[in-house]
């Protein structure tokens, strides 16, 4: 009886092989975001650099890089989570919702913030593209772009 359960396991075990084997590239792709996505934002939580700046293009992984240092010790993202990730058709674009509650050691006043990252498949690695604030406090990581005053009728 054991040499039978013995083969069964193993033709279990072949066939979970055979089948991550047979998965298509934007299933591999789908599945190499959802990690990524997490690890991104976890980067963003913790700081951790290597994590962030390896998803972002070189001149917003510098950008990053010079508002964290701006913000100090002082700057503390207390809690997130992403919320959701969706793909676009082909599996080259995706759009992640992450939420931050964060605060600055000096106010000690709790802020949220509920960010979009679009990311984009390039080059054979994710990226994000762009990022923008869809509620909540203006999130001091992420730039937004400053509307100047409106011109006024004539």
């Amino acid at each position: 009886m054991s040499a039978r359960w013995g083969l069964s396991a193993w033709l279990a075990l072949a066939l979970a092989l055979l089948a991550t084997g047979c998965m298509t590239p934007g299933q591999r792709r789908e599945e190499s975001l959802q990690r990524l996505a997490h690890e991104f934002n976890d980067g963003v939580r913790w700081g951790r650099e290597d994590a962030v700046l390896r998803c972002l293009q070189p001149e917003e992984a510098r950008l990053m890089r010079a508002r964290r240092a701006d913000l100090g010790e002082d700057f503390v993202v207390a809690d997130h989570e992403v919320t959701s990730i969706m793909m676009g058709a082909g599996a080259d674009r995706a759009t992640v919702i992450a939420e931050f509650s964060w605060f600055n050691q000096r106010q000690g006043v709790v802020k949220k913030s509920r960010i979009e990252e679009k990311w984009e498949f390039l080059d054979a690695h994710w990226v994000v593209t762009s990022q923008r604030r869809l509620s909540g406090e203006r999130f001091p990581l992420i730039p937004e772009h400053q509307e100047g005053p409106r011109p006024t009728a004539p």
